[in-house]
């Protein structure tokens, strides 16, 4: 140890004494510099000579001598193992890693990031994080940590305030757990698509805020991911209705063929069918562009593929179409089903037959509900109405303050594929007839000349006293075809059994309500209607008939004015029930002969029912009579009757 000492003090008298010499040397130089200096000035120097001390150099050489003096002194005092550690130090700082060098912050990510100072790690700003992360010199990092634990992307950042994001409750909140993510995951993606809203909805700061709003531990995903999820939903859902499908035993289809907006050909295609507890189904299988052209084989095609890609082509027992005729052919080729005309499809038709014969007046009515739509007439509109209303309650104080929150109303227009827009368009032009008159003497009283011409425009448009009159007695003649087409277009409950009761009470209306009409354009009009009604319905469909005589609302067939007819159709029932009923009792070992093909008919059902006993058929049949025909009201639930009486007439209830 001794030994270790004396080599360090010997290091450090050698060091001090390096030093000297080095202070001295410098000493030297200096004076030689302002040596070489003052030669270039001399003979400032000889002017000035009696100014300079003689003494100076030397006394300053004394000083620095002096000062060389005392620091040797200085380190001689200096503690050798002091120095040690304060060497070691020094030589450990020396080999830390230097500072890095950044480059531009151009990232959106640095909103919310800002860099510790040896721009090692980025600290996360957002209030209530302050994640620490390790920063290479890539934001990636950094913006899936924004995404991930703050819902915060690229498109989010650059819509929202940045302060706001910054200062969100909801950013320093945990996430739920997967389950609880799953489960919210699947209603947003429910609620997107049962709502057809775009998947971008998911960044729209708007919507972010609701739901963060409703639970701010919630992460909401990104479109990509919204998209990959609504794609798998789908195909998860498609299985699940195939497997559905294959223990339905009978489907029924829907086809929509219909033009988009761009003109592009479309054709929808939905199945419908009820359970064994008599709870109604329908699910749109497909909705597809035509491949142009669109004829009947192009249909027909189609159809035959999704057929057998969801496996039904054994079980349709109808097909449902409007009157086009490649859709009509199509089914008609495939055989598949029986075709049943759209009932309220070919309830337009026929209205339309009646309302060719007031094309004019309907032609003329548009013409002024064009001129009334405009945003100025709106507002003329508008002021008529207040003013008659006016009038109206002058002597009423307290419903004068009511005039500012009168309803105005517009016309409304016709659309030439919906019928009963027509009807909507008169019963409106009735209600605005005064404000509309009021309108017109207005305008034509008013000295400017080209509102006057407007008032003559409106007056030329204006229908006459009998036009009037012909509007009234159309809205009486069309309104029992709208409550007719409310019923057919039902959703919710069996159509098939409205069809023909609707239809002979829209004929007999027409024959026994309707004769004394005063204006021969109605007349004109109910005939043309009564006249294709007949022609379209004079041979009902069998399949519709048994429809309304299994509607507990229409099973006497009262509607039916023929007795022989009515009869026909009840002795067909029965023979038909004799042979559901010889089936049933046959022999198994007859049945297990058949291949599964065979099996899917329309007797499949039967032959699989229980084996306790049943009442005679008989006995059955007439049960079926004697219950009390239901009202025949929209409200009554045919589907609730036999999911009830299903015990008491099983025959019938297959």
């Amino acid at each position: 140890m001794a030994t270790t000492t004396r080599s360090k003090r010997k290091q450090m008298e050698q060091m001090t004494k390096e030093a000297e010499e080095n202070l001295i040397q410098e000493v030297i130089e200096v004076n030689e510099s302002d040596l070489d200096s003052n030669t270039e000035t001399s003979h400032l120097v000889i002017q000035e000579e009696s100014e300079i001390d003689p003494d100076y150099e030397v006394e300053d050489s004394h000083v620095l001598l002096q000062d060389i003096t005392t620091l040797s002194v200085d380190i001689s005092n200096i503690n050798i193992d002091d120095l040690e550690a304060e060497f070691l130090e020094i030589s450990k700082q020396s080999k830390q890693p230097p500072i890095k060098t950044t480059r531009p912050k151009t990232s959106w990510v640095w909103k919310f990031f800002e860099l510790n100072k040896d721009n090692s790690k980025a600290l996360c700003q957002i209030s209530g994080c302050s994640k620490m992360l390790k920063w290479c010199g890539s934001p990636s990092s950094l913006s899936t940590h924004l995404s991930g634990t703050h819902g915060i992307t690229k498109d989010i950042a650059m819509k929202c305030n940045e302060e706001e994001l910054k200062n969100s409750p909801g950013s320093s909140i945990i996430p739920h757990n997967y389950p609880v993510q799953e489960s919210l995951t699947k209603n947003v993606i429910g609620f997107v698509v049962g709502t057809v809203q775009p998947l971008s909805i998911v960044e729209d700061p708007d919507f972010i805020k609701m739901i963060n709003g409703f639970d701010n531990r919630y992460k909401i995903p990104c479109t990509k991911t919204l998209k990959d999820r609504i794609s798998k939903t789908f195909e998860v859902g498609k299985d699940t209705l195939k497997n559905q499908l294959i223990q339905v035993e009978y489907i029924s289809l829907t086809l929509d063929a219909w033009s988009s907006p761009a003109h592009l050909p479309y054709l929808g295609v939905t199945a419908h069918w009820i359970t064994s507890d008599f709870e109604p189904y329908e699910v749109l299988l497909s909705i597809e562009e035509l491949p142009y052209p669109y004829g009947a084989t192009e249909i027909q095609e189609h159809l035959i593929d999704l057929f057998y890609e969801w496996g039904i082509e054994s079980k349709i027992t109808a097909v449902v179409t409007d009157n086009g005729s490649n859709v009509k052919k199509a089914c008609n080729e495939i055989g598949i089903g029986e075709r049943i005309p759209c009932s309220a499809h070919t309830l337009q038709l026929s209205i339309g037959k009646g309302l060719d014969k007031i094309k004019l007046l309907v032609d003329k009515c548009k013409r002024l509900i064009i001129f009334l739509a405009g945003d100025k007439k709106k507002q003329q509109l508008k002021e008529s109405q207040i003013h008659l209303y006016r009038q109206e309650i002058l002597q009423d104080d307290e419903l004068e303050k009511e005039v500012e929150n009168l309803i105005c109303l517009d016309v409304i227009k016709v659309n030439n594929t919906r019928w009963n827009s027509t009807l909507y368009a008169f019963q409106r032009l009735i209600i605005l007839k005064s404000a509309i008159a009021m309108l017109k003497t207005t305008l034509m009283n008013n000295t400017n000349l080209n509102i006057c011409k407007e008032g003559e425009k409106l007056e030329e448009l204006y229908p006459t006293v009998y036009e009037w009159k012909v509007i009234k007695e159309m809205i009486k003649l069309l309104s029992p075809f709208e409550a007719a087409t409310h019923l057919l277009s039902g959703v919710k409950y069996p159509t098939i059994g409205f069809t023909y009761p609707c239809i002979c009470n829209l004929k007999d209306r027409l024959e026994t309500d309707f004769t004394s009409l005063e204006t021969m354009d109605a007349k004109h009009c109910r005939n043309a209607m009564l006249e294709d009604l007949t022609l379209r319905w004079n041979y009902p469909q069998e399949l519709c008939l048994k429809g309304s005589f299994f509607d507990p609302r229409f099973k006497s067939l009262d509607f039916i004015n023929s007795q022989e007819e009515c009869n026909n159709i009840v002795n067909q029932l029965k023979e038909e029930f004799m042979i559901f009923k010889h089936n049933e009792q046959s022999d198994i070992s007859i049945i297990s002969e058949k291949n599964t093909d065979e099996l899917r008919t329309e007797m499949a059902s039967f032959w699989k029912k229980k084996n306790t006993k049943v009442a005679p058929i008989k006995d059955e049949f007439q049960h079926y009579f004697d219950v009390a025909e239901l009202p025949a009201l929209e409200e009554y639930d045919p589907y609730l009757w036999w999911s009830t009486n299903k015990i008491n007439i099983q025959y019938y209830t297959n």
